[in-house]
């Protein structure tokens, strides 16, 4: 099952939100997937960082997970980092799609520990399920 295929259901039950998240953006040709911040960036790293998780004002009520996924692109003319995070946004949606409620993307300065800063997109995402693994 390909999570970025229209029609196809994901299975929310004994899998995290970061798995699920992770195993989406998988799918999307170009991108190197790793569950936290890469140890090296590079353009097309991709990884979810959690943000908070809600309980709709009930202790009982399932916990959803929010989530930000950061994309790396690569840097040098504008116009052209442009058109390839919108290129990527596209997809990346597609596929966080049937496991997220896609909330929000925006263009972000990335900074590491090393003060290395790179171009990238942070796209804010919130589980369809009551998986909550923070």
């Amino acid at each position: 099952m390909s999570l970025g295929q229209p029609g196809a259901t994901a299975t929310l039950s004994g899998t995290s939100s970061r798995e699920l998240i992770t195993d989406a953006l998988a799918t999307v040709p170009g991108l190197s997937v790793t569950p936290s911040v890469p140890d090296v960036p590079t353009p097309g790293a991709a990884w979810p960082v959690w943000v908070q998780t809600t309980y709709a004002a009930v202790l009982a009520a399932p916990a959803r997970d929010t989530y930000d996924v950061y994309l790396l692109l690569a840097g040098g003319l504008s116009e052209a980092t442009v058109l390839e995070g919108k290129t990527q946004l596209a997809q990346v949606v597609r596929a966080l799609w049937l496991p997220c409620v896609v909330e929000l993307a925006e263009p972000v300065a990335v900074r590491f520990d090393s003060q290395t800063q790179m171009p990238g997109l942070r796209i804010r995402v919130t589980m369809r399920g009551s998986n909550s693994d923070a």
